[in-house]
């Protein structure tokens, strides 16, 4: 009886292994990791800048505040060296006119000592805080996305692609990735 189970096993998976080759060898939707699908012919790994579809994959949310210009904060200002990406910000948001940038989403944990992405939290960086400079540059009037390129600290970016299988069209860098250790200084509104 269990040479017979096991038989009937190996032929489900033979067919299972069959159909996915058929798939992609015709180019067809196959299941992929849990449930979601992917398309065999849009698997290509293409590098992306942080800057490319920032927005895109980082949509406001409906508890957001309005969008404030970055030019007009007026608050208390806090300098925070970050020694390694990603420094722990998950979202930031664009100014009124798209430039600028205001911290969103910080996660608000550090899970071990040195860990990079709780370095914003152990600093002390709050949501709602306007990016002033990174490393004595003003980026307030910065387009976001060159902003993102100067951070280079997307989280969560490699994940995002190989989840939904996007790869973003390249446009140049227009500002170069900021060095290590970076100063950056926010400023409340």
């Amino acid at each position: 009886m269990p040479r017979r189970t096991s038989s009937v096993l190996l032929l489900g998976l033979v067919a299972v292994a069959a159909l996915a080759l058929l798939g992609s060898l015709l180019d067809v939707s196959v299941p992929a990791f849990a449930g979601s699908f992917r398309s065999p012919g849009r698997t290509s790994h293409v590098l992306r800048h942080a800057g490319a579809g920032y927005l895109a994959r980082h949509l406001p949310k409906d508890d957001d505040p309005p969008l404030v210009s970055p030019v007009a904060a007026a608050g208390a200002t806090h300098e925070v060296e970050f020694k390694k990406r990603p420094t722990g910000i998950f979202r930031y948001s664009p100014g009124k006119d798209g430039t600028g940038a205001v911290a969103m989403d910080i996660i608000q944990k550090s899970r071990y000592p040195g860990d990079p992405t709780g370095q914003a939290f152990i600093a002390g960086v709050q949501e709602g805080w306007v990016l002033r400079s990174v490393n004595g540059q003003d980026v307030t009037g910065m387009p976001l996305e060159d902003i993102m390129d100067l951070l280079d600290d997307e989280v969560f970016m490699g994940m995002h692609q190989a989840l939904t299988g996007t790869a973003a069209k390249q446009k140049a860098n227009v500002a170069e990735k900021a060095t290590l250790p970076m100063k950056v200084v926010f400023q409340e509104m």
